[in-house]
């Protein structure tokens, strides 16, 4: 009856969605959009329960309005959008080779700045190769930057200058190039 693309039954009676209303929770989603291309719940305006509703998970983010957590960095879709304003589809917003999940909840770093104390190296940088505190420009507080004791030589942000750039395994003294 309402032009969804489901029979009225199966409305009724296999999703309890109404049969005179195209989209059941009012998410931007018709109903048979909902049952035959997103697999998510007609009455159910979020889902996933992330706190981003299923139509503006598709037509707006993106996300994937069945999973909480799409790009599975441990922040929620909710949480990205909108606590910390990052991208819920990139793992790494702010491309420092952390995670914004692991910035957030384990390193207290901003996972929009990839230098999130201004030291001179990136937050990744400091958890793998230097072993240094991402938020704090003076580990050991002797009035030196990290960034400048690390490399001296070089006045921009360091990223991982040797080995190999997602473990800051050490390997030869030469720059990666991946930045």
């Amino acid at each position: 009856t309402d032009a969804d693309d489901l029979l009225d039954g199966e409305e009724v009676y296999d999703y309890l969605s109404n049969p005179l209303k195209a989209d059941t929770d009012s998410d931007g989603l018709s109903d048979g959009d909902e049952v035959n291309n997103y697999d998510t719940d007609p009455t159910d305006t979020d889902t996933d329960n992330d706190r981003v509703g299923d139509g503006a998970e598709v037509l707006l983010y993106d996300t994937d309005p069945t999973a909480s957590d799409t790009d599975e960095d441990r922040l929620t879709d909710g949480d990205e959008v909108y606590d910390h304003g990052t991208d819920p589809t990139n793992e790494d917003t702010d491309d420092d080779y952390l995670y914004d999940g692991d910035e957030v909840l384990t390193y207290g770093t901003n996972p929009k700045h990839a230098d999130s104390d201004g030291d001179g190296l990136s937050d990744g940088a400091e958890t793998a190769a230097y072993s240094t505190d991402p938020p704090h420009p003076d580990t050991d507080n002797d009035g030196r930057a990290a960034g400048t004791e690390a490399n001296p030589h070089f006045n921009r942000t360091v990223r991982f200058p040797f080995g190999n750039c997602r473990t800051g395994e050490q390997s030869e003294c030469q720059p990666c190039g991946h930045h």
